[in-house]
């Protein structure tokens, strides 16, 4: 390989892990991170998110190596904003949680052929059924895939001008995906360790804090595109 390829291909990795320190991306995993007291769960949100991160900038950048598309500005800044109004529906939706003490849930079961329906109490806390896990996995997910949809725009015009052909751009992608999902998941580490270990009603005044500094930094950010 190239060394001029293979030097492109590590800053790609390197920045793929300085992209995960972007301002939007901490705040809207400190939401995903302060809703689990779980460790190992916080982290594995940090990979998902990377994940759906990678396989935006997979799709948008297939479609602009391949029929040499530029991605318009007006388009850019919608994105950027819709980051913005998802993060602070992220700080409400935990704003809301952290004053529900109960969630309710309707769940159908099906046994002998027939199907039946019952209400599921339990406390917001309590995160024991493998479909509240799925619920936040599809969260994390779904963050990680509209960033990158937004964030796609930067790195297509750096791929385009850089790389020779659509498979050394892929590759560029894929490497500067691998980096971002690995800062993010030392990130979300780090994060959720307060909120896995402080107790009580710190533990809980942490999740507001969090919940508000979303609202007030998707607000500002959108605000700051379309303002």
């Amino acid at each position: 390989m190239d060394q001029v390829l293979l030097t492109s291909l590590l800053l790609g990795l390197a920045l793929g892990v300085a992209h995960a320190l972007d301002p939007d991306h901490l705040v809207a995993v400190g939401t995903l991170a302060a809703e689990s007291k779980n460790l190992r769960r916080s982290a594995l949100l940090g990979v998902i998110w990377g994940v759906g991160h990678t396989c935006a900038l997979g799709l948008v950048g297939a479609l602009v190596l391949r029929f040499k598309w530029t991605i318009p500005e007006q388009l850019e800044t919608g994105l950027e904003a819709a980051v913005g109004v998802m993060i602070f529906v992220l700080g409400l939706h935990l704003l809301w949680r952290c004053w529900q003490p109960w969630t309710v849930h309707v769940h159908e079961h099906r046994h002998d052929g027939a199907t039946h329906s019952h209400v599921h109490l339990h406390g917001q806390d309590q995160q024991a059924h493998q479909h509240h896990i799925l619920g936040s996995r599809v969260k994390a997910l779904t963050v990680g895939f509209v960033h990158g949809v937004a964030g796609s725009a930067a790195l297509s015009l750096a791929v385009m001008t850089t790389m020779p052909s659509m498979t050394m751009g892929m590759n560029y992608i894929a490497v500067f995906g691998l980096g971002s999902i690995g800062g993010m998941l030392l990130m979300s580490t780090i994060i959720s360790l307060p909120f896995v270990f402080v107790p009580g009603t710190w533990h809980h005044n942490m999740k507001v804090s969090a919940a508000l500094l979303a609202i007030g930094f998707g607000g500002y950010f959108t605000w700051s595109l379309l303002g």
